[in-house]
Order: C-alpha cells, then structure tokens, then sequence
C-alpha cells in the first residue's frame, strides 16, 4: 500500500514541523510519496527527511495561495496509485482533505491520533475526553492527524523529486488577498 501525504506549505515554504510529524504516522501505512504543491517552494528539505521515498512537486500559480478546490483537483487527479492520502491537521488540509474525499466518495478521518493498522485509527471524541477507534473499509483512506501525537520524523533522507502537472484551475474559487496582522 502505498501513502501520498500532502506536505504543508504555508507563505511560499514548505511548514517542515507538521509535514515531518505526519510523516511519521504515514510510514506506519506503507512507502511514503509526498505532494508539495505551491509556487517557487523548494522541496529540498521534504526530500531529505527519513522514510519519503519520493517527492511530487506540482508548481503552479494555482497552488500558490492554498485554495482547496484546485489543490483537491490535484490530489484527486494522483489519488489512484495509492491506498492512503494524509495530511497534517491544519487549517489548509481541514478544508481540502474533506473535498477529496467526497470526490472519491470515501469518509474523511479527522483528527487521527493513533494508526493501529492499515483500517485502523484512533482519534479524540468528546473534546477529547475519549478516544474512537475507527475502522474504514473505504478502498482510499484519506485523513489528517494531529502533529501533537506524533515525533516528528528526522533528516537522513534523499527522496528523488519529480515535478508534476498541475490538474488545472477550474476557477471555482480565487486569492484576492491575504489580510495578516501580527503582534
């Protein structure tokens, strides 16, 4: 079984902490190909981290700014050669990773805390008073885990990086800009 987890990019680079982290529960689930999609990001340090064994990058204006509707194109159009998607649980892959799923028309698992096997999940209920184990029969499992629950995967890697096509922007959504304040 192979795992396609998406690398978190954020403000044009690749947020190596929470991407490292959900490698980590994506090596448990087989052979680990990472998608870093966005504009000009280096993929260097994704390729470099122990247990990827390959790297897509999909460079493209599109994926510049994280909207979810060309960036669930993408995963979708890649989704077929493999048996997991995975994401990091941030703000990004809570609004993609539910798209790709019902564009593959399989549940989402948010929030996974524990791989127990290849069906198998943990994740918090009940704000997080009790944990649900979770068995998908979905012939695509896509889900996000939460960082926190998992060490980080370290350096040692050197993953080949293959560039990618982009799946193209059907313009169902467009940045206008981003509004950030800082203190």
């Amino acid at each position: 079984m192979a795992v396609l987890l998406i690398a978190e990019v954020q403000g044009g680079a690749v947020a190596l902490d929470a991407t490292a982290k959900a490698l980590t529960a994506a090596k448990s689930l087989g052979p680990v190909t990472v998608l870093v999609a966005g504009q000009g990001v280096d993929a260097g340090p994704v390729a470099a981290l122990d247990g990827v064994a390959r790297v897509l990058v999909a460079d493209d204006a599109a994926y510049a700014h994280g909207l979810a509707e060309p960036l669930a194109d993408l995963i979708v159009s890649l989704a077929g050669d493999y048996s997991h998607i995975v994401a990091p649980s941030t703000a990004l892959a809570k609004s993609v990773a539910p798209r790709v799923a019902a564009l593959l028309d399989v549940m989402v698992l948010s929030d996974v805390t524990g791989v127990v096997d290849a069906d198998t999940f943990e994740r918090p209920i009940y704000a997080g008073n009790a944990i649900q184990t979770v068995k998908s029969a979905d012939p695509v499992k896509v889900l996000t885990v939460r960082t926190a629950s998992f060490e980080a995967a370290g350096a040692g890697g050197s993953a080949p990086i293959e560039a990618v096509a982009p799946a193209g922007d059907k313009g169902l959504s467009s940045w206008v800009e981003d509004k950030v304040v800082k203190s």
